[in-house]
């Protein structure tokens, strides 16, 4: 007997030191959609572009990523069931009815793109305090989104570049994940405002009433999309939009934000998408070759479904770090975190994204800060520093802006480790 007990407290002993299992998606209660199964096993074997990032919380049970992922899911099972007025989701009917959506929605909008232009553009500037004078934008609905001059590799880009230690090395590496979150961060941001004409309700309906039934199906469709379709063979159709971003110089003293779309809410979304391009660029190495060597290896095509994806679960847990009578300073709080060296970077999104008394308070920290007026007017002082960059890039016969690719969603790359990419 003696024996038996000591056996038994040995395998008690033996079972809590070893590593809790991960069983995976957990779904709530009364929710009869999936996911694609190999999302979710990319899910739990951290299989994708942002697997094993420093600013993800630990977690005993499932990964950060499965967690809100899983919460982003049930919010595009739920925004699909209202705009299609359904108990059940049917994925046959998703994938073959959105393209028709598109179509109708483009019908519905070709005698009103002037107006439609006009609205998306004063949306984006309230939304994010921007002022003509400092950023440009030009914006077109059209059925035939030109992709020429996009600069994204399928994969990250292989490089060849010397380092001058193996600390450098490290770092740039560190650079290289936090860009990728950024990149994340923007498409979430982007997703979360595409869904903005609910705003405007009125104006579209005296524009077009049928359209905001068509906005409220096709997004939802395009959104669940990600969740069912592993591999978005032909993203850039579903879509249909695409973002050039041109850095002010000495030259040029605007910012100016190119955008063409097949619809109003994805012009919406690339707007967004180019804005957030502007203030993630304080987030880049100051040094040239290292800004190239990090955007790379983190602007890469097969990164964006999975961009999509978690990005706006992860803007959700920034913006809700934010008190509500400070949400109108987001961009300015982001600017600021961008703007962190790497490893406070890191342990700054790692408090906020776990929702503790310290991320919180970093989060009021900045805002006291923006509110003392340290960071100016936050476009003109953002513009400003990006410009004394694009100027000694230019000196050495540099491009600034030939850095950032254009985002079309491109075909998703099986699944893959991002720490085996270096």
């Amino acid at each position: 007997m003696k024996k038996n007990y000591k056996e038994m407290i040995k395998s008690i002993i033996d079972k809590s030191e070893k590593p809790k299992v991960n069983e995976g998606m957990v779904y709530p209660d009364g929710l009869n959609e999936r996911m694609h199964p190999q999302l979710e096993q990319e899910l739990k074997d951290r299989k994708h572009s942002l697997g094993k990032h420093p600013v993800f919380p630990e977690d005993d049970e499932t990964n950060f990523e499965e967690k809100i992922m899983g919460e982003r899911f049930k919010e595009v099972v739920s925004r699909y069931k209202r705009a299609f007025d359904c108990d059940n989701i049917e994925n046959r009917e998703v994938m073959s009815g959105l393209m028709s959506l598109v179509h109708e929605t483009m019908s519905l909008e070709s005698k009103h793109k002037k107006d439609l232009i006009d609205l998306a553009i004063r949306m984006v500037r309230e939304e994010y305090d921007m002022d003509e004078d400092v950023v440009e934008i030009h914006a077109e609905l059209t059925p035939n989104v030109n992709l020429i001059g996009t600069k994204k590799e399928p994969t990250p880009a292989a490089s060849d570049m010397e380092f001058n230690n193996h600390d450098e090395m490290i770092n740039l590496k560190k650079e290289a994940y936090k860009r990728r979150f950024l990149n994340a961060m923007t498409q979430g941001a982007a997703k979360k405002c595409n869904h903005m004409f609910h705003l405007v309700d009125d104006e579209i309906t005296d524009i077009e009433p049928k359209l905001m039934s068509k906005y409220s199906k096709m997004m939802a469709a395009a959104d669940y999309m990600y969740y069912i379709v592993p591999k978005m063979e032909g993203a850039g159709s579903v879509s249909g939009g695409v973002v050039k971003v041109q850095f002010p110089s000495k030259t040029n003293p605007k910012a100016k934000i190119y955008v063409q779309a097949m619809v109003f809410p994805v012009l919406v979304h690339e707007l967004v998408k180019g804005v957030m391009e502007l203030l993630s660029a304080h987030g880049l190495p100051k040094d040239r070759k290292n800004g190239e060597y990090v955007i790379g290896k983190a602007d890469f095509l097969a990164a964006e479904p999975w961009d999509m994806r978690l990005g706006p679960a992860l803007w959700a847990k920034f913006t809700d770090a934010i008190d509500s009578d400070d949400f109108n300073l987001k961009h300015h709080i982001y600017s600021e975190l961008a703007s962190l060296p790497v490893d406070e970077f890191n342990i700054s999104m790692r408090e906020i994204l776990s929702g503790t008394k310290d991320g919180k308070q970093i989060i009021k920290d900045i805002v006291t800060e923006v509110k003392a007026g340290l960071q100016g007017e936050e476009f003109d002082a953002a513009m400003s520093e990006v410009e004394t960059s694009s100027d000694e890039a230019d000196s050495e016969g540099f491009d600034f802006e030939d850095l950032f690719g254009s985002s079309d969603d491109s075909d998703s790359e099986e699944g893959f480790d991002f720490e085996d990419l270096f």
